[in-house]
């Protein structure tokens, strides 16, 4: 189609737009004055190829009222930017407009001749789906069919596209497409059957085949390798229990020095009275070295408990290691097969190995 033709065809849908049919409400004035104003640049921006400007446009003037001539230059306007399958929405849309009763026979004229050229251009896709498939789901593009109308063919834009059909109890099918303008494509779906899932069986042996099986079969943790690992959990317990009982003797003895200091303190302020901290009201010469006496009293008890508990853990501990060291069975190493004896003969002396 020329564009002195579509030219002509924007000049029909000018007269066209305002034409009332019974089909629509009336717009209000304001409406039909913003339609207008959306016609006019929509006839601007064709002119100057902005299709997609136009088609906005367009569509703005749909909204205030919608006329068989709006429709046919929106066909236009999706054409020229690829869309061939909303072209073809939109010359459906006017077709139906002029059955509803909507005068405008010179669109009537052009309609028919631009709808079959843009439906030849069109491409279609038909699925073969197996007749004993039933209900399956079928997706292009993400947007699903019903059997039923890709059975007959689905028009689709020109361009890439992908194609999912699932079933119960059947593999999916998957497909990548690439239709060109004109294409009438015809696909057979395979969806065979899904692999039921295995059962696992218990597996039966004999006391013999599972014996050479146990015999076989190598250990997960060998018996040197956990001894190694048990004997190191064994000398860091006994390292950790010696260090907490040392650390705590030398605190132990720093509280025994505190101790001393005060009970000299308490001396020098209250010479001579043995009760001089028991008292319900201390003399106040001793108070402060009263209350460092507990504090000391206090921590060296503590630090004597921790200190025993500390040897004792340690004591444990290398009692432990020293008994894993002893009983705890070891790899044997593979026999060697040596045997040595002498040889003494007329004339000769020596040994004989075999190995």
């Amino acid at each position: 189609m020329t564009f002195r033709t579509l030219s002509l065809a924007s000049l029909i849908a000018c007269v066209a737009l305002f034409a009332p049919y019974s089909a629509q409400a009336e717009p209000s004035a304001a409406e039909i004055s913003a339609a207008k104003q959306a016609f006019e640049s929509a006839l601007t921006a064709e002119a100057e190829q902005r299709w997609a400007d136009a088609a906005l446009k367009l569509r703005e003037a749909v909204a205030a009222k919608d006329t068989p001539g709006l429709r046919f230059h929106l066909a236009h306007c999706e054409t020229e930017l690829g869309h061939l399958l909303e072209a073809s929405l939109e010359y459906d849309r006017a077709l139906e407009l002029l059955r509803g009763g909507a005068k405008a026979p010179d669109v009537q004229k052009l309609l028919g001749p631009a709808r079959a050229a843009l439906l030849s251009r069109l491409p279609r896709l038909t699925l073969e789906i197996p007749a004993d498939v039933h209900a399956p789901l079928i997706a292009i593009d993400e947007k699903r069919y019903p059997s039923s109308e890709v059975a007959l063919g689905v028009p689709l834009n020109p361009g890439p596209h992908e194609l999912q059909v699932q079933a119960a109890g059947r593999r999916a099918f998957e497909r990548a497409l690439s239709l060109k303008e004109g294409d009438r494509v015809v696909l057979p779906v395979a969806l065979p059957l899904a692999a039921p899932p295995t059962e696992l069986q218990p597996r039966t042996e004999s006391p013999a085949q599972a014996s050479a099986s146990v015999a076989s079969r190598p250990s997960e943790l060998p018996s040197s390798s956990a001894k190694l690992y048990l004997m190191i959990g064994e000398s860091v317990l006994t390292a950790a229990g010696l260090g907490v009982g040392i650390g705590y003797a030398v605190a132990r003895g720093s509280a025994s020095a505190r101790v001393a200091s005060a009970q000299a303190d308490i001396e020098q302020g209250a010479p001579g009275d043995a009760r001089a901290c028991s008292t319900a009201t201390p003399d106040p010469n001793v108070l402060g070295a009263c209350s460092d006496l507990q504090a000391a009293l206090d921590d060296h008890e503590q630090a004597t408990t921790l200190s025993q508990i500390g040897f004792l853990t340690a004591g444990v501990g290398a009692v432990a290691l020293l008994t894993t060291w002893l009983v705890y069975p070891s790899p044997s190493p593979r026999a060697s097969a040596v045997s040595v004896r002498p040889l003494v003969g007329l004339g000769r002396l020596g040994v004989m190995g075999r190995f």
